[in-house]
């Protein structure tokens, strides 16, 4: 494998093991998903955060899927570093505001209450998302692939 093909492979591999992981620790616990959602004190609709507790790990483990598989890379690394933008300013959120709550970002057990450290720990993750999305809107096709539309 050339060296330049290897960055890409271990970016997705890292998100997408830490999304596939984070969905999967949630299944199961949307009532736990939801309370955390709602300590967060975003001022969301409940039927939003019904939905979002139900959707949001299946949806965390599709994500997780598609980027170890590399499937639509470019779709699915930009949707990875705006859901990580979202979690994020979630997070940066509740410090703000000093609101002692879990972040619930690996599921029910996570107790902690979220921290500058938990921010840095999710923001970290969007360092090798982003990443993914500049390579897969710059890679070259390799010989005999065919060219995507907007490909120079």
């Amino acid at each position: 494998m050339p060296r330049l093909q290897l960055l890409p492979l271990v970016a997705r591999i890292i998100v997408g093991l830490v999304f596939l992981a984070a969905g999967v620790l949630k299944v199961g616990h949307a009532a736990d998903l939801g309370s955390t959602i709602v300590a967060f004190r975003l001022d969301l609709p409940p039927p939003f955060v019904g939905f979002s507790a139900i959707a949001l790990p299946l949806f965390e483990i599709v994500l997780g899927v598609y980027l170890l598989l590399g499937w639509q890379l470019r779709i699915v690394s930009v949707v990875s570093v705006a859901l990580l933008l979202v979690f994020i300013a979630a997070l940066s959120s509740v410090v703000v505001r000093g609101i002692p709550t879990p972040c619930g970002c690996f599921g029910p057990r996570e107790t902690d209450p979220v921290t500058w450290w938990t921010v840095l720990r999710d923001g970290a993750a969007v360092i090798p998302a982003a990443y993914l999305v500049w390579w897969s809107w710059n890679e070259k096709p390799r010989p005999g692939e065919p060219r995507l539309p907007n490909r120079s």
